[in-house]
């Protein structure tokens, strides 16, 4: 029961389970997010956006990063965005940070404008996966870089390894292949895809070209 009621707010947590789930998320991804966010090199005056901040411990770790810049996190879920702010209240007055309700679909952003957007183990939870791409791919800079990180790696030697956590939320575990070639639809250049050896952890970085520059 705990379980099920845990697992059934990952997407958009609300009420005591969410509490219970961001709290579970923060801690729970932590070495997955430093992981990820090793395959990106960071400039102290980047512009970074964490797109489905959760409780806000990746934005935290973007701050860390950034000297002259700036990190912004959104997330579609009220309590999501609350939490975060109360943990990145330091790097919110300084003004380091920023946090807002907003959807991946419809980002409150101006075109060319980061230089970094990173997205840990939210993919599987956007509506419209390959207009979504579109859209960060919209506020990026010329070269500038996307990150994805993901838990859940499909693997022939456990391919029912998460059926149980696919069939309770409907989403579906990722594939190397399959995330190169919707980030290709997309538009992205320069892919490369990671595994960490003894996990199901993988990520993936992308850049935008030239010619996806939008005026």
């Amino acid at each position: 029961m705990k379980y099920r009621k845990l697992v059934e707010n990952a997407g958009k947590p609300k009420g005591f389970w969410g509490k219970l789930m961001i709290k579970s998320m923060n801690s729970g991804h932590s070495d997955l997010t430093d992981w990820g966010l090793s395959h990106i090199e960071f400039e102290r005056r980047y512009n970074v956006l964490d797109v489905g901040c959760g409780g806000g411990k990746a934005v935290a770790k973007l701050c860390e990063k950034i000297g002259n810049g700036k990190v912004w996190g959104i997330d579609y879920s009220d309590l999501c965005v609350k939490k975060a702010k109360k943990l990145n209240e330091r790097n919110i007055l300084c003004g380091k940070a920023k946090i807002a309700q907003a959807s991946v679909s419809a980002l409150p952003f101006n075109n060319n404008n980061m230089d970094v957007v990173t997205a840990v183990e939210t993919y599987y939870f956007w509506p419209d996966k390959l207009n979504d791409l579109k859209e960060i791919n919209r506020i990026l800079k010329v070269g500038g870089k996307l990150l994805l990180v993901f838990e859940m790696l499909q693997s022939d030697e456990d391919p029912f390894k998460w059926e149980k956590v696919e069939k309770t939320l409907g989403i579906k575990a990722v594939s190397e292949e399959g995330i190169e070639n919707i980030l290709s639809q997309a538009g992205y250049i320069n892919i490369r895809t990671y595994t960490k050896s003894g996990t199901s952890w993988m990520c993936a970085t992308a850049e935008k070209s030239k010619n996806q520059v939008i005026k």
